[in-house]
């Protein structure tokens, strides 16, 4: 499936109402007041250089579109502005000075050109983000040539076929599937993690391979990779978060993680990071294969796990939520495997947020709405809509 872009949604009702709060909350005031956005290395500040603006985005972009907010979108683009003219004659964009480049962990420049695959579906500038995009992905192409992925990017190399993809359906050129080649090379071999045995033990900790957001983010790994070898796009997928909900499965058919997984208990916490990456991997996951089982897990935990993750104002969020939890406070002593004692109270700390596409299409076949929400959709061509039974 493909997606719809923004321009082409109206969202009403409670789902414009649920937008609207995140837009006045955390997701669209950022910019506002944390110095890690408002004064960023990215639009030339002298705060973080790394991955909270692309984050931060990644979520803002959509969602300033999708509400078709004026002052957002303008802000956006001044952030997009100002990215692209930092960016080097190379092709290099993260905001390092050059001797840096070979310690600076990549995993915010493979999101930032997804964040700019984003901006050109939404704003409709695709011929301008194609070529920062062409300039970004050409220059990492040689850059892996006598550099390693390291770290985040090491573990979350897959994202970085996102954008890949995006230009090769554009410009279908053999070196972008060569990037995409060296980046699987490179990175975490997550069906060789799964079926190792590491990810059972749960101790006090902390490791790459069982941080549950780079968990959340390895359920699509496969899907994507697929594009690429051919494989069953699903099967993967489908063992991990087997395993995943049988050893460290929490009552609302999510998996815990606290920063690291945690097994069963009811006292195990997640992060909202997790829960929102599940929920894109499944989409994701659904995108490629068009099992719509995968949208009907990401409703599961988007009206089970998330809801606990933030107040409703979305003014603050759990870093931490709990099955079994009674209270928001500073602990004595951590019950977390690798968390702090405040991991479960609210706060106003970095916080996710998806402000993605709700309707999918393909060439020939109908619109199909997959998530709960009341939507209106202009169609550039004329497709019969349906919606999925009990939807």
């Amino acid at each position: 499936y493909g997606l719809f872009s923004p321009a082409e949604l109206k969202p009403s009702g409670w789902l414009r109402k649920q937008l609207r709060i995140q837009a006045n909350g955390l997701s669209g005031t950022l910019d506002k007041f944390w110095p890690s956005i408002k004064d960023s290395a990215w639009i030339g500040g002298p705060d973080d250089g790394w991955e909270r603006v692309p984050y931060w985005l990644d979520g803002f972009i959509p969602l300033a579109y999708l509400l078709d907010d004026a002052d957002m979108i303008g802000r956006a683009r001044t952030y997009i502005d100002g990215i692209l003219a930092r960016q080097c004659e190379d092709g290099w964009i993260c905001p390092c000075k050059p001797e840096e480049r070979g310690g600076y962990d990549l995993w915010a420049a493979l999101l930032i050109t997804k964040v700019l695959a984003v901006y050109a579906e939404c704003s409709g500038e695709k011929e301008r983000m194609e070529t920062a995009i062409y300039r970004v992905l050409s220059h990492l192409n040689r850059f892996l040539d006598s550099n390693t992925l390291k770290q985040w990017g090491q573990t979350r190399w897959f994202e970085g076929l996102i954008a890949a993809y995006w230009l090769y359906e554009r410009r279908p050129e053999q070196w972008i599937l060569d990037f995409c080649h060296k980046l699987s090379i490179h990175g975490t071999d997550w069906e060789k993690v799964l079926d190792s045995g590491l990810l059972d033990p749960v101790d006090g900790n902390w490791d790459w391979l069982s941080h549950v957001v780079n968990i959340a983010m390895a359920l699509k790994s496969g899907a994507l990779l697929s594009r690429l070898n051919g494989d069953d796009p699903e099967a993967f997928a489908e063992r991990f978060r087997k395993y995943l909900l049988e050893r460290h499965g929490m009552a609302c058919h999510h998996f815990s993680g606290d920063e690291c997984l945690h097994g069963t208990s009811p006292i195990a916490g997640t992060e909202l990071c997790g829960v929102v990456e599940a929920m894109y991997s499944y989409q994701v996951l659904f995108r490629i294969s068009g099992n719509p089982a995968w949208m009907d897990r990401l409703e599961e935990i988007a009206f089970n796990a998330l809801p606990a993750t933030v107040s409703p104002d979305m003014w603050s969020h759990q870093y931490d939520q709990m099955s079994n939890q009674i209270v928001c406070r500073e602990m004595t002593k951590s019950i977390f495997r690798t968390n702090g004692p405040v991991s479960n109270m609210f706060g106003l700390v970095h916080a996710r947020q998806r402000g993605d596409r709700l309707l999918y299409t393909r060439p020939g076949r109908p619109v199909n709405d997959c998530k709960r929400g009341r939507c209106a959709v202009r169609a550039l061509h004329r497709l019969p809509v349906q919606q999925h039974p009990g939807l």
